[in-house]
């Protein structure tokens, strides 16, 4: 996922990332992000492993899984293999397993930032659904890498922005705190200065300060115009808030500036859909991201199939609606509002 989707884990409540870790003397609990995925594959891919990085961003994971299981096997020493299978297996939601491919991965290149990187994202997930007993060092495994992959690879900043959302969400016993989250926003803006703001808002928006938000948001698409990043950071967070009438605004003016951008083909449809307008163009567009492919910057499968329904429920399509709910929890079973939508009906 690109460094400009800040608050598309919240908008849609996936995954794309929350671990809750419990732990005190008696019992003390915890919040701790889990983040939207973020990396790409850097270098070009051949054979079999093209063939399954094109399974998997067709949302077939399963049979991405099992031909990276056999490449794995034919290629036991190839950490880019390994690699992606783990991100197939978190795909499954195989914690375990997707665990233990990206410490292979880190085991045959330790100085690849990029997978250090993933396998902080990898024992989050894992961590959030593990007992207490267990969790605890899981989250400390997730900032080690975290900060291993910073260290590796000090200007990427989707690593950087893991590190903020980490240090906002953890405890100081799980090496967290708002000082190493500001320390961070200070260094991003550094790098970057557009995605400084950003990088401000994600930590007013941890305080609540919802205005102080939406204003460095705001600062960073007055400031840098012909960035369509910035717009659809902007409409992402509107559209969190239920400012649905602002979320179209910007994400149709990051499509303006950029019409590749899935995620804002997806936002644009998605505040079209609550505004009740042009339905079955803002249905044809969900379809079109359903039946295309889908990086890890992009909407999850499971996302656009939820409010796929969503769009069907508001033409008066409750058959059609309930498939595509169904088709929501066969991405990800744990897609709590496709659940509720389909008892609803």
């Amino acid at each position: 996922m690109p460094v400009h989707g800040l608050f598309r884990f919240r908008l849609f409540g996936y995954i794309e990332f929350i671990m809750t870790i419990r732990k005190t003397l008696l019992a003390f609990c915890v919040l701790l992000l889990t983040l939207p995925f973020a990396a790409r594959l850097t270098g070009a891919a051949t054979g079999k492993l093209s063939d399954a990085i094109s399974l998997y961003e067709k949302g077939s994971f399963k049979q991405a899984v099992e031909l990276l299981r056999q490449e794995a096997k034919a290629y036991p020493r190839d950490a880019e293999i390994r690699f992606w299978l783990g991100k197939a297996y978190l795909k499954v939601q195989d914690w375990k397993a997707a665990v233990e491919e990206m410490e292979k991965a880190v085991e045959l290149e330790p100085s690849n930032a990029r997978y250090h990187h993933w396998l902080g994202r990898a024992s989050g997930e894992r961590a959030g659904r593990a007992f207490v007993t267990t969790a605890y060092s899981m989250a400390k495994q997730v900032v080690k890498s975290f900060e291993t992959a910073r260290k590796l690879s000090p200007e990427d900043l989707s690593i950087r922005f893991d590190l903020l959302e980490y240090y906002l969400q953890a405890p100081g016993m799980l090496g967290g705190g708002k000082d190493k989250a500001e320390a961070e926003a200070r260094a991003i803006a550094e790098i970057d200065r557009r995605k400084g703001y950003a990088a401000w808002a994600n930590i007013h928006k941890k305080d609540k300060q919802w205005d102080r938000a939406k204003a460095e948001l705001l600062r960073a698409a007055e400031e840098f115009p012909e960035s369509a990043a910035a717009c659809e950071d902007l409409a992402d967070y509107l559209f969190w808030r239920q400012d649905y009438e602002g979320a179209l605004q910007w994400s149709r003016r990051a499509l303006t500036l950029n019409p590749r951008l899935n995620y804002s083909r997806f936002l644009a449809a998605a505040a079209a859909t609550r505004l009740n307008r042009d339905l079955e163009a803002a249905g044809g567009e969900f379809q079109a991201l359903a039946n295309g492919s889908l990086s890890d910057d992009d909407p999850t499968f499971d996302q656009v199939y939820y409010h796929l329904g969503e769009n069907y429920l508001a033409r008066g399509d409750k058959a059609k609606a309930k498939e595509a709910f169904q088709s929501a929890l066969s991405y990800n079973p744990e897609n709590s509002r496709a659940r509720d939508a389909l008892k609803k009906l």
